[in-house]
Order: structure tokens, then sequence, then C-alpha cells
């Protein structure tokens, strides 16, 4: 999947992969969050909706290995999956809501 970023190929290639997430690739990092102890907590799935293929995962504070989260993070960013990161409780942490998509911008 590594092509010379800007170049008709890298291009071509993002646009194969769609503007929704599979069900593969949904299990796969609900697997992942899984082995820290997290869990999906809602997916959109209904195809008339501009939000399917979406999923948030919790993860509880403090994150049992915090290598393994940069794996996450690393495996999504290799994957082109969108994913936002809050950490809920103030002041003191309770647990990371994280978002995954994938969207092409129009």
């Amino acid at each position: 999947m590594e092509k010379t970023r800007g170049s008709a190929a890298a291009i071509q290639e993002i646009i194969k992969l769609g503007n929704k997430m599979s069900i593969s690739e949904m299990v796969q990092i609900e697997e992942q969050v899984a082995t820290m102890g997290g869990k999906l907590i809602s997916v959109s799935a209904a195809d008339d909706d501009d939000w399917c293929g979406n999923g948030r995962f919790i993860i509880k504070w403090p994150v049992p290995k915090p290598n393994e989260f940069i794996s996450l993070l690393d495996r999504l960013v290799k994957t082109r999956v969108d994913f936002e990161v809050l950490i809920n409780g103030t002041p003191v942490p309770e647990e990371i809501m994280m978002s995954v998509s994938r969207q092409l911008r129009r």
C-alpha cells in the first residue's frame, strides 16, 4: 500500500478502499481493542446513512500497555482509517473513547 504521496497510484488505492469500512475491518479493530480491555459500544451500519461504517470504542483508563494503544493507532493510520480520540474524565481520566471511520472528503 506504500505509494509516493500524491501520486496517481496512491490516489487510486485510496479510492479503491471506498468511503466505508468493511465488516472485517471493524471486527479486526474490535479484536485489537478487546485485547486492551476495551469494547465496541456502537456502530452505524444502515446503508443509506452517511455515517455507515463508523464505530465507537471505549477503553478503560489507564491503558494496560501504552505500546498496545500506539500499535492500534499505527494500524489505523496504515489502513487509512480516520479516528478521533477523546479522553473522558476531568480532572482524572476514566476512559478513552475512540471513533473510527473512513471518509473520503468531498
